[in-house]
């Protein structure tokens, strides 16, 4: 027999759930709270912080002073999925200590940001940043009659990213980055419906009789490095335009794997070392920042995340049995479609002056989904969603400005179906973000 979470090994920990809580497929946008207020439309042409390093490194040669800013984002998602049938069984069917309806799958979270820019003289300038920008997880009840496909998830991501930039001209600006970015992803899968199927006897045989049973469990991490290039064109002192490029990078993840299968005796196997190749998508953004009336400015963003290069899941390990005694794999653990496309988000938001003390800011956004439907998994029931912002700043001192900023993610409902199992899955999520700049 092949062990029966296979096909959930090291890779699996990467396509956690985005579940409407953060940007399309797995990725994280909550760099800055003043950016959250506008539904990060213009990100990458307004530099009213030191969080713009991340977006357009060439935005840095607007800053006359160094500054940092830094501060937590708090996301709420309010998540719900159904499993509807377990293969040609009904989920109605099965036993009361088996879950088929699971809320708020998706666990809350902090995502913490931290900016520094410099200026060398007028001309040129230095920056440092860490962030995230892909991570999430779900959480499962450990008697999910799904227990195979969905359990514990954790992906955790944090680039470093050191920036620098040049005035060309008066109007035209550069900047190049380098980023080193740290992966942790960890899961858990346990038996499920499975012990109730057609694979019972065997299960029952190596200690397996209860859907809470453990089947899976895995840790792993690595390191993958990439750059960033951008571009900031000052049309004059009320308009400006920018663009930015930031890398795809591959992250190799090694770890350890442990799952139930007729090579051990017991519910628990000896671990198996496993490696993933993690691919990281590549990200463009156009924005723009146009001050039209006084004290009120537009500004907009198109980003597109090239998502095409997450084509498969491919989980190898030196074990070329992959821990089974069923045959021999030739190491290659898992090899799972995923053939997602690249994805487009819309932003547009207002930015008001209000007084000297005070800025209100608002922002729109759609966000696409780089996941088809026949793609779709439990694990990634992904789906547009819509972004409704709110923000403001407050200036305490000259040096020190607090930003504060909330946005409502709107996603539809969805239907797929995976190794036997259809599901239902969507939600909505909640995102408070509070941040501080100082300038000295």
């Amino acid at each position: 027999m092949k062990p029966i979470a296979k096909r959930t090994l090291l890779s699996t920990a990467v396509a956690l759930a985005a579940f409407q809580a953060h940007g399309a497929g797995f990725q994280i946008s909550e760099h800055s709270a003043s950016g959250l207020g506008r539904a990060f439309a213009g990100e990458a042409a307004i530099a009213d912080n030191a969080a713009v390093a991340v977006r357009n490194p060439a935005a840095m040669t607007m800053f006359d002073s160094a500054q940092v800013s830094g501060g937590l984002s708090f996301i709420q998602p309010d998540v719900d999925a159904t499993v509807k049938t377990v293969g040609t069984t009904p989920a109605s069917a099965l036993p009361s200590t088996v879950s088929s309806d699971h809320s708020d799958v998706a666990p809350d979270a902090i995502v913490p940001y931290f900016h520094y820019v410099r200026p060398i003289n007028d001309k040129s300038a230095i920056g440092f940043s860490t962030f995230s920008n892909f991570g999430l997880a779900t959480d499962y009840p450990s008697n999910s009659s799904a227990g195979p496909i969905a359990g514990q998830t954790e992906l955790l991501t944090i680039d470093f990213n050191l920036n620098f930039a040049h005035k060309v001209s008066e109007q035209l600006s550069l900047g190049a980055g380098l980023n080193a970015i740290y992966a942790d992803a960890s899961l858990t899968r346990n038996a499920g419906a499975a012990v109730y199927g057609a694979s019972a006897p065997t299960l029952a045989a190596i200690g397996v009789t209860q859907p809470t049973d453990e089947v899976s469990h895995l840790a792993g991490d690595g390191w993958g490095f990439g750059w960033n290039i951008g571009a900031l064109w000052q049309i004059n002192d009320k308009n400006r335009l920018g663009v930015a490029y930031r890398s795809k990078v591959d992250a190799t993840l090694e770890g350890d794997y442990r799952g139930v299968n007729t090579a051990y005796v017991g519910k628990t196997g000896a671990s198996v070392p496993g490696e993933l190749e993690l691919n990281l998508p590549d990200v463009l953004e156009l924005s723009g920042y146009h001050e039209v009336v006084p004290k009120w400015a537009i500004h907009y963003s198109a980003m597109m995340t090239g998502w095409s290069s997450f084509q498969e899941l491919k989980a190898t390990s030196a074990n070329t049995n992959c821990g089974s005694s069923a045959g021999n794999f030739d190491g290659v653990c898992l090899q799972k479609d995923e053939k997602w496309e690249d994805s487009w988000r819309y932003a547009v938001g207002a930015t008001h002056y209000l007084d000297s003390q005070w800025t209100l800011r608002a922002g729109v956004a759609y966000d696409e989904s780089p996941v088809k439907e026949e793609y779709r998994t439990l694990s990634i029931p992904d789906s547009d969603r819509t972004w409704y912002s709110i923000g403001a700043t407050y200036a305490s001192s000259d040096d020190l400005t607090i930003d504060a900023g909330f946005a409502y993610l709107s996603g539809d409902s969805v239907t797929g179906s995976e190794d036997g199992f259809t599901f239902e899955a969507g939600g909505d999520a909640y995102i408070f973000a509070l941040g501080a700049n100082y300038t000295f």
